[in-house]
């Protein structure tokens, strides 16, 4: 968390409030983030202070935010980052990192309890040289990915489906939550390998965008952090059908929602609509029978 459907939220808020607006001075707490480098100040203020917020982007889960310095900030939001707008006397929250000072005596505000997320700049059109972005796969609700795509994707790996669409070069954006829905609303188990769910391609790109918008339109999913540019909780955590519901009925079949722990997260499924297919043994069976017809002819 957050993932796709909360940044997408984040930046609609923050493109209609931020509109126009004029970065003003920056404060820092001097704390380092993601993997305890630090902040490079000099570059992020060249890019915002006293530079007017011109639009912004979504590139899968990260926010950018482009002024006219001709460049952008580059925000990761982490496991518990917030990017909030909020009245300048207003008490700033323990572990805020970053703040602006704005028009109509608000400010923007990081905050990142955990300290996981990133805050860096790059310059327009050069977006493609930030290594976390050069790296980045198709867009779930994006064009290009295409049935056809996603079932070439899929015929290039043996890892599990949950393993694969985790991948962000691969799908960009899917993270644990909308994984484990998209492969409940596909009827496809998380063990299976890629390669052997090409034939449900179509099923499962369809299953990727619906969950995706579900939870857009919903405004996120708020299961401990996330909130959106006021503060506000989403509500798509409402809908959700498997994600987080280790023991209770599914909504399909009334069989118990399992729980598994795959790479050091849960991955919650049902075991009867997602069953798992041994999709290689049924070939060695088909090929053993008809070695076995030859025999006898």
């Amino acid at each position: 968390m957050p993932e796709l459907p909360e940044v997408e939220t984040l930046r609609r808020d923050l493109a209609r409030r931020l509109a126009g607006a004029e970065l003003g001075a920056l404060w820092t707490s001097g704390k380092p983030l993601r993997l305890g480098r630090p902040l490079d100040v000099d570059a992020i203020e060249a890019i915002t202070v006293g530079r007017r917020v011109l639009e912004l982007r979504r590139l899968a889960k990260y926010l950018l935010v482009y002024t006219s310095a001709g460049g952008a900030l580059v925000v990761h939001l982490g496991m518990t980052g917030h990017l909030l707008v909020c009245p300048a006397g207003e008490p700033r929250a323990p572990h805020t990192h970053l703040v602006w000072s704005l028009d109509r005596g608000r400010e923007l505000r990081y905050v990142d309890p955990r300290r996981f997320g990133q805050v860096t700049t790059v310059l327009r059109g050069e977006e493609a040289s930030l290594p976390e972005l050069k790296l980045l796969g198709l867009e779930p609700l994006g064009r290009a990915l295409t049935t056809a795509k996603l079932k070439e994707l899929l015929g290039e790996s043996t890892r599990p489906l949950k393993t694969f669409l985790l991948d962000q070069s691969r799908v960009a954006g899917l993270g644990n939550i909308y994984v484990c829905e998209a492969l409940f609303l596909a009827r496809l188990h998380p063990s299976t390998p890629s390669r052997d769910a090409m034939a449900q391609a179509a099923a499962l790109r369809d299953a990727i965008r619906e969950v995706i918008s579900k939870a857009i339109a919903n405004r996120g999913t708020t299961i401990r952090d996330y909130t959106d540019s006021s503060g506000r909780e989403g509500s798509n955590q409402l809908t959700l059908k498997v994600y987080g519901r280790e023991g209770e009925p599914c909504f399909r079949c009334d069989a118990r929602v399992r729980r598994q722990v795959d790479s050091a997260r849960s991955t919650f499924f049902c075991p009867r609509c997602q069953a798992a297919r041994s999709f290689s043994k049924a070939v060695r069976s088909k090929k053993s029978r008809g070695q076995g017809r030859s025999g006898i002819r």
